[in-house]
């Protein structure tokens, strides 16, 4: 039988736990920003996260595809297509050809543009925190 772990069995569990609640904040706002109100925030992770990878493609000017987010996300494809479909319902992105793009105006919206400035907040604050945790004995 093995003992529960606790806050000083693991090292850096301050700083781990600081990178786990901003974690957490940031996938809440990025859900209260673009998931329509009637969407639990635990259902939908994996479709934000699927979101992620059409962003992370088009700003670095590579899109994603099906397959390639299924690759990256290493997720069955049908799984990749449904969620696409749910963004697409959602009018965040949009479909040219085989890739997939970001919905300008959705991003560009005030809704989008306070989540980014309350979202940078967050990663600021978690930075503080781990500065001063990392100064700290463990």
């Amino acid at each position: 039988m093995t003992r529960k772990e606790t806050l000083e069995d693991v090292r850096a569990a301050r700083q781990r736990l600081v990178l786990c609640r901003l974690m957490i904040d940031i996938m809440r706002r990025l859900h209260g920003a673009y998931a329509p109100p009637n969407e639990l925030f635990g259902n939908r992770l994996e479709t934000f996260f699927i979101g992620l990878c059409i962003a992370v493609g088009q700003f670095e000017n590579k899109p994603f595809s099906v397959a390639k987010v299924a690759a990256y996300m290493r997720v069955p494809r049908t799984t990749v297509k449904r969620r696409l479909e749910t963004l697409q319902e959602w009018r965040l992105i949009q479909r040219q050809g085989r890739t997939y793009y970001l919905d300008a105006k959705a991003l560009n919206s005030l809704l989008g543009m306070r989540s980014y400035q309350n979202i940078r907040k967050l990663i600021e604050k978690a930075a503080a925190e781990l500065t001063v945790l990392d100064t700290l004995p463990d």
